[in-house]
């Protein structure tokens, strides 16, 4: 039986031969690529990134928690438009959903399959990003139950800036929702919540 996180790297490496291939697709519609022989949005690419998890916004230092992470991923370009799948897995330090004044669930790793889609103008991407992962929970506290794993879906968008050598840097937002998760407590309570946390997150992928 494969873990939840497997099956987000499985979902993710179908998804990439398929984006990999549609730049052939589409040469008809566009003879000549929007950006010449230096398009900084076509091609696989690798990156690490980092930033805070939080509870709540605007206010990002509310009960936040340091993360930090690797991406893999494949976008094309079709004139001004950006069309890609990514790879990203984290771990995030001290992360805690509270669940009564004395019972948490704690998580640490996690791994979400994306789709991304944006606009480009030249050196800048303006993108929005979905997709479905996991996330590892740990009882804390009065938590009786054991150590799983949560799905759920995750969204946001950000900006990109590409420096033309196959480096480009970003500041993203994303929004995870694992909803219905259920524990239990010690004495036998059970319950079911639903866990959400935002994150902004500053990071650097190479292209090649």
């Amino acid at each position: 039986m494969p873990t939840p996180l497997a099956r987000v790297l499985v979902l993710g490496a179908a998804l990439l031969p398929a984006l990999a291939a549609a730049p052939a697709l589409a040469q008809d519609r566009y003879a000549q690529p929007y950006y010449g022989a230096s398009d900084p949005w076509t091609g696989f690419y690798a990156g690490v990134l980092g930033g805070v998890s939080t509870k709540e916004l605007p206010n990002v230092f509310a009960g936040n928690n340091l993360m930090g992470g690797v991406v893999a991923g494949y976008t094309s370009s079709f004139g001004p438009a950006v069309l890609g799948a990514e790879l990203e897995g984290t771990y995030t330090l001290g992360k805690e959903y509270s669940l009564t004044s004395n019972a948490a669930l704690a998580q640490s790793w996690a791994g979400v399959a994306k789709l991304k889609a944006g606009v480009a103008f030249d050196d800048i991407l303006l993108y929005g990003t979905a997709g479905y992962g996991w996330a590892r929970l740990d009882p804390k506290g009065n938590v009786a139950s054991d150590a799983r794993w949560a799905g759920g879906f995750t969204y946001g968008g950000g900006a990109e800036f590409a420096f033309r050598n196959g480096m480009s840097i970003k500041l993203e937002y994303t929004q995870s929702r694992y909803d219905n998760v259920e524990s239990t407590l010690v004495g036998g309570a059970k319950r079911t919540d639903n866990l959400v946390n935002h994150a902004i997150k500053a990071g650097f992928n190479y292209r090649f």
